[in-house]
């Protein structure tokens, strides 16, 4: 009847007073009393001049929201519920098969492919939580789609369309879509269909978050906490095509900073600046044996290099799906790695500051770092410097300090002296430039050396660029070579001849472990790969050399996952041999000067881009972490969980057993005279005359190397290093050039020649996070790169 009355302009207005008289009110009636409560209600308001990072975080509630919705238009959400819930043919035909397993699937729905929900759980991609996300399902039988979600959608897009006060779920979507990357043209169609806030107000909004951002910190070092200041610069080149006569392009050099409080200790004082100022110089006393290894640090990596092997074979030998106890197994493996000093779990106090308007790649640059950040905290220069402040960087921070402080000895305040300051150099870039040195020492030459990853990675038909490399793509190449490596040395000391004799292999614990130790101390000591090289293989001992380096990657991996300092300590003794061997220096110096401040940090740093520093230090300042969260909630809350970012499990198989045979094929893991000499490139000497050079191997011990490199330039990086108080200040003379020609023993002329820098790009999104949702998969890091699974073209 009122559909009829709503049709008929010739009867409503009389149907419409008669109604009035019953006191009945009318659908148009009832709508407009569930707007006008939407549009009133506090609750779906959020006014950016007074908005918080805490209170953002908080807003989406995803229960909340829809009682919210549904309590102030009870109409609406009906009507809409009616609209868009209600059964048709196909869903009822969908609800019948489902009710019966053993009815057969009709034409209709073996055309309806669009499911979002769907999940192929055989593709590598389901996720444990996937189910929950499904659990609206039995309320809407034969549904494909949460209808709710549509219903919450539309009410908030009338409302905001109405009022656009009422903002909650708009601003929240385009807060969403800009962080995931979504251009600011499809952002203003959004917003025309009233689904998200303008791409003004989204700009607004990041820059009232870098505010709050830095507020928070600000109120962190006025607290009297203990803090330390971390910074590194930031590079951006702009309009880089557009070089011509008129050149518009440019660089953005900028410095980044972020506060990280340091709780359970006491706050410095005046006496404890006293009493550091009292120790400079106490660093003439280091001698090359406080950066270079120990037989302790020889028994650790041991005791850790048999418990990553144990876990690999665990992880990916053939049919360990059909091993007794596997996972009384796993769990025995996982407690053989030794730990040393672990920090407890503890989430860091990390308060993003903003970046500042300075390249701080030069003396003058850190100065004006270290001054614009006390201007921004707003302590006065009289507190600032009367206890001790510590600042976190890199080697050329820490160098440019030290550089800055000398040339300030005689100036007319601590504050202008630099006495405050206490620089500290922080492991910012190591898994970065430790895959570089990898690939340096061992990428080698495919046709020369099948030991070679070259080789490896024509095998396995890897497209990537090896003049554009990137750290997903070179870490999974490792990776694989490395498990590959292992289980066909599982195979040589098993006696096994073709792959598939692992597939029936059920080992008991003691047989891992044992296996696990003798791969480790035959194939993954510098002992080994010198014995396979005296006899003349040098095959052998680069597949030996291989292992003990990508064994310490790994290592590493876990220390900065697990938060072991210790650890991480002892690796960091054994790269500073190996950067030195292969040319890396300056990280070979970061070793250094971390093993002789004993320093380790933890923190996340924020991350951003723009077109202009402007831009950069208004909007760009913002917590990073709290995008990540709302991103996260906002997915999860509309229905899409979140799923490991990896390759089909089967693509990986695959290519283990393609490695694995290749090098039974050759005969690897077994030493062999018969010719297995792989030459190095001829040094560049001089024309006139032109001496006959002998030939020399490409194979390279750089642990070994690198301690030759140390033994004559320690002397020189102390002296350059440490406070001279007979000078009052530290010496002038910089640690000289290593040799006068560049050695070509590891080149292979690709980009990982260069020394000056790093080739491999770490730009993308599997660069940078990897697998972060976790897959339970052992081996898998926490360095970004993706994971053991992943075949990175």
């Amino acid at each position: 009847m009122l559909f009829s009355l709503w049709h008929d302009k010739q009867r409503w207005p009389k149907a419409q007073a008669h109604i009035r008289e019953m006191s009945i009110p009318c659908a148009h009636e009832l709508a407009l009393q569930d707007s006008d409560r939407v549009i009133s209600s506090p609750l779906l308001r959020i006014r950016l001049s007074t908005l918080t990072i805490a209170e953002l975080c908080g807003l989406l509630n995803p229960t909340r929201l829809v009682e919210t919705i549904q309590g102030l238009a009870p109409f609406t959400w009906g009507i809409l519920d009616t609209f868009c819930a209600s059964p048709n043919r196909s869903r009822t035909q969908r609800k019948a098969n489902t009710d019966d397993p053993m009815a057969e699937t009709s034409p209709a729905e073996l055309d309806w492919d669009d499911n979002p929900n769907d999940v192929d759980v055989n593709s590598g991609d389901a996720d444990p939580d996937a189910a929950s996300q499904r659990s609206w399902s039995k309320d809407y039988p034969g549904f494909s789609r949460n209808p709710v979600f549509a219903i919450l959608l539309t009410i908030c897009m009338l409302a905001f369309v109405r009022n656009r006060a009422t903002n909650l779920l708009p601003l929240l979507l385009g807060l969403f879509f800009k962080i995931s990357g979504t251009g600011s043209r499809v952002i203003l169609m959004l917003s025309n269909a009233g689904v998200s806030v303008s791409i003004r107000t989204i700009e607004r909004l990041k820059v009232i978050i870098s505010d709050d951002a830095i507020r928070l910190a600000v109120e962190l070092m006025t607290s009297g906490q203990v803090f330390f200041t971390i910074f590194d610069n930031i590079n951006i080149f702009q309009r880089k095509s557009q070089q011509r006569l008129a050149n518009t392009n440019d660089m953005i050099n900028a410095t980044n900073c972020a506060i990280i409080g340091l709780k359970g200790i006491e706050p410095f004082t005046k006496a404890d600046l006293a009493e550091q100022l009292a120790m400079r110089g106490r660093r003439v006393n280091a001698t090359a044996a406080d950066i270079l290894p120990t037989p302790q640090d020889d028994a650790i990596i041991g005791k850790s290099f048999v418990a990553l092997i144990a876990e690999m074979i665990v992880a990916y030998t053939p049919g360990n799906s059909r091993w007794k106890d596997r996972k009384m197994l796993a769990t025995a493996i996982a407690s053989m790695l030794p730990m040393d000093r672990p920090v407890s779990h503890e989430k860091s106090d990390t308060n993003p500051y903003g970046a500042l308007d300075v390249n701080e790649g030069s003396k003058k640059g850190v100065v004006k770092v270290l001054e614009g950040v006390r201007e921004r905290s707003t302590i006065p220069e009289t507190v600032w410097a009367s206890v001790w402040r510590i600042f976190v960087g890199d080697w050329l921070t820490s160098n440019n300090l030290r550089a800055a402080r000398r040339d300030r000895t005689d100036d007319v305040s601590p504050m202008e002296r630099l006495e405050y300051a206490q620089e500290l150099s922080a492991p910012f870039h190591f898994a970065l430039q430790a895959s570089h040195m990898i690939m340096r020492t061992h990428y080698g030459h495919a046709v020369e050396d099948p030991s070679s990853l070259a080789a490896h990675k024509g095998l396995l038909n890897r497209k990537w660029d090896v003049a554009k490399p990137n750290y997903a793509a070179a870490k999974s190449l490792i990776r694989h070579s490395l498990i590959a490596r292992i289980l066909h040395c599982v195979m040589v000391i098993n006696g096994f001849t073709l792959y598939s004799q692992l597939s029936g292999w059920q080992p008991t614990l003691e047989e891992i472990q044992a296996i696990s130790l003798t791969i480790s101390t035959q194939f993954a000591t510098a002992t080994a790969g010198k014995l396979a090289q005296e006899a003349g293989d040098d095959w052998m001992a680069h597949s030996i050399y291989f292992i003990r380096d990508s064994l310490f990657f790994c290592l590493f991996e876990k220390a900065v996952s697990f938060g072991d300092p210790g650890q991480l300590i002892h690796v960091l003794k054994y790269w500073g041999l190996a950067f030195r061997g292969v040319g890396q220096h300056n990280y070979a110096r970061e070793c250094a000067e971390i093993l002789l401040n004993f320093w380790v940090k933890r923190v996340f740093i924020a991350s951003g881009s723009g077109v202009t520093i402007h831009y950069i230090i208004r909007k760009g300042s913002a917590c990073v972490e709290a995008f990540r969260e709302i991103t996260h909630m906002v997915a999860n809350f509309f229905g899409d969980p979140d799923r490991a970012r990896r390759s089909k499990e089967v693509k990986f198989e695959q290519d283990i057993q393609a490695l694995v045979a290749e090098m039974q094929r050759h005969k690897f893991h077994v030493v062999n005279t018969a010719g297995h000499f792989v030459p190095a490139p001829p040094k560049k000497l001089p024309k006139n005359p032109r001496p006959v050079e002998a030939p020399r191997s490409a194979i390279v011990d750089v642990f070994v190397k690198g301690a030759e490199e140390w033994n004559s330039k320690f002397t020189e990086f102390i002296q350059s290093t440490t406070y001279d108080p007979a000078l009052g200040g530290y010496a002038a003379a910089a640690e000289s050039s290593i040799g006068s020609a560049r050695d070509t023993t590891l080149d292979n002329d690709t980009v990982f020649d260069s020394l000056t820098n790093n080739p491999i790009s770490a730009d993308t999104y599997l660069d940078l996070h990897g697998n972060e949702d976790g897959d339970g998969v052992a081996g898998s890091g926490g360095l970004g790169g993706g994971n053991d699974f992943d075949s990175v073209e």
